[in-house]
């Protein structure tokens, strides 16, 4: 049956009601969409690390990573494990077994490292953080399953400010949470939900720019977020259907589960763009500038998941999830 003109009319006003609404709440947030590639920006396979070297075994679906202010670089594997290598890939040590002790893993995930060379690890089935030193000695733990304040399901990427507070990608629980350096809550930001400003749907990575702001892989929203340091959203970037509802895309305009996000000394920011299966150079602005994919890339499996970079900015390490290896890409910025 036809709809009459009362009835249309009701549901024009219903539309322009939605639309006031979802205006108002974008209003004072920041957008950027990448844009076109930058003349000269890119990036350069330098090298891939397998760990072959380990004496417990080579690297099995590496998902954490993390560098310390040295230079060294920490990562976590399926062997229920942190591994050390030095700048040069060279092995250092690993720690860590399968338990629910101190010291122990189900399934590390995140890994942060502080200015003082800690190491703090996100245990996506127990729950909690761990806490080491540079060496793999136990120093702290706090978390529990639950949605409560403090507590977590599924905890996974890290981050460590420079005043050592630690910020935790809760991934089923849809927010990213804060904490004091002793391990006690502080802050929760983000809320849950697929539109919106602020709202998050299964973040995977948080990351600390050289500003302070929080820089979240909003993965399964298809885009990155920005927080200011109380948890005021700021910015956006990805494609989003009619500029309102995030959709995932293999062009430029935006990516397809971002996982992870790091920046450089420049302030250049780097994506684990998994599900299209590449690293993504983004301005400090949010626009695109230059990618790098992975060659014959496993369909099946989305990776690179985590990713990170040399304190001096000029290399990407970023893990390959499906293809037991660390990628090192060399950087070249915009001209």
């Amino acid at each position: 049956m036809a709809l009459g003109p009362p009835r249309i009319g009701a549901i024009v006003l219903i539309l322009v009601a939605v639309s006031a609404a979802t205006a108002l709440g974008l209003w004072g947030t920041r957008w950027r969409v990448p844009q076109a590639p930058a003349a000269g920006a890119g990036y350069t396979l330098q090298d891939a690390w397998d760990g072959s070297m380990i004496p417990e075994g080579g690297l099995q679906r590496p998902i954490g990573i993390a560098v310390a202010p040295a230079g060294d670089v920490y990562v976590s594997d399926e062997r229920l494990r942190v591994v050390h290598f030095n700048a040069a890939g060279e092995f250092v040590g690993e720690w860590g077994r399968e338990g629910d002790g101190r010291g122990e893993f189900r399934n590390p995930v995140g890994l942060a490292v502080c200015r003082d060379g800690a190491v703090y690890v996100s245990d996506y089935e127990q729950d909690r953080i761990q806490k080491f030193t540079a060496d793999g000695e136990f120093l702290l733990d706090f978390g529990r399953a639950g949605s409560a304040p403090g507590e977590f399901s599924a905890p996974a990427g890290l981050a460590v400010d420079e005043a050592n507070f630690i910020y935790v990608a809760d991934f089923y629980n849809h927010r990213v949470q804060k904490f004091r350096p002793d391990g006690s809550f502080d802050v929760v930001i983000g809320d849950p939900g697929r539109l919106g400003v602020g709202a998050l749907h299964y973040p995977t990575g948080v990351h600390m720019t050289g500003q302070g702001e929080i820089l979240v892989a909003d993965a399964y929203n298809h885009q990155l977020q920005w927080f200011e340091a109380g948890g005021r959203p700021l910015l956006r970037a990805g494609y989003h259907l009619l500029w309102l509802w995030p959709r995932p895309t293999t062009s430029t305009t935006g990516f397809n589960a971002p996982t992870d996000a790091a920046t450089d000394p420049r302030g250049i920011i780097h994506v684990a763009d998994s599900g299209n299966h590449r690293v993504v150079m983004l301005s400090p602005a949010g626009e695109y500038l230059a990618h790098w994919q992975i060659p014959n890339a496993s369909s099946d499996v989305f990776s690179p998941e985590h990713i990170t970079v040399s304190p001096d900015g000029a290399t990407v390490y970023a893990t390959d999830l499906a293809g037991d290896r660390i990628l090192v890409l060399t950087v070249k910025p915009p001209a």
